[in-house]
C-alpha cells in the first residue's frame, strides 16, 4: 500500500480513492491474538500543497481468547482516523495523525499496523459465558447473600476474650 507523490499529485483535483485488503497475519503472535481477519481498507489520499490527507475506515475483526472461559471470542474492530504524511523539509514535530514522507512515498502499511495494534482491547470477555465451575479443591464460588449467611465463627480458645470485649463495649 505504497504511493509515490508525484502519483498522487496527478490526482491534485480529486482525491484518489482507496478500496482494498491488506492482511497483518504478523501482528497476531505480538498481540496474542488467535486470528487477524484480512483488514479492509477504505478510504481517500489528497494532496495538499506540503502533504497528504489519508481518510481511512478500516474494518476486520480480532479473534481473542476469552478471559474466563479461555473460548474464542471474534472481536469486530471499526476504525475511522485521518492521518497526515507531511512533505516538509523542515524538521516537524511529528503528532499522533502526523508522518513524514520518506523519499517521497507514502506507505499506509506502517499506519494501519499503529491503528489495529492501538485499537484492540487489553482482554475480551465473552458475552454468554458459563461459570458451571463453582467448586475445586479446598474452594468454592458464592455470591454476597451467601457470604452473609455465614456469621464469622468464634475460636473457642478466645470465646473468653471476645466476652471480655463485648462487656467492655457495653460499658
Amino acid at each position: 500500500m505504497k504511493w509515490s507523490l508525484t502519483e498522487l499529485r496527478k490526482h491534485r483535483d480529486n482525491a484518489l480513492s482507496v478500496d482494498s485488503e491488506i492482511n497483518l497475519n504478523e501482528l497476531i503472535k505480538s498481540l496474542d491474538l488467535v486470528d487477524l481477519s484480512p483488514i479492509h481498507v477504505e478510504g481517500k489520499l489528497t494532496p495538499k500543497s506540503n502533504e497528504v490527507i489519508a481518510d481511512l475506515h478500516l474494518t476486520g475483526h480480532y479473534v481473542m481468547t476469552c478471559a474466563r472461559s479461555l473460548e474464542d471470542v471474534i472481536v469486530p474492530f471499526d476504525i475511522q482516523s485521518i492521518e497526515y504524511f507531511d512533505d516538509s523539509e523542515f524538521e516537524v514535530d511529528y503528532e499522533d495523525n502526523r508522518h513524514p514522507l520518506e523519499n517521497g512515498v507514502i506507505d499506509l502499511k506502517p499506519v494501519i499496523q499503529e491503528l489495529v495494534v492501538l485499537n484492540k482491547p487489553a482482554r475480551v470477555v465473552k458475552d454468554e459465558v458459563d461459570l458451571t465451575l463453582t467448586k475445586g479443591n479446598g474452594w468454592e464460588v458464592i455470591d454476597e447473600s451467601q457470604l452473609e449467611e455465614e456469621l464469622p465463627k468464634v475460636d473457642p480458645r478466645l470465646a473468653k476474650l471476645q466476652a471480655l470485649k463485648d462487656s467492655m463495649s457495653e460499658q
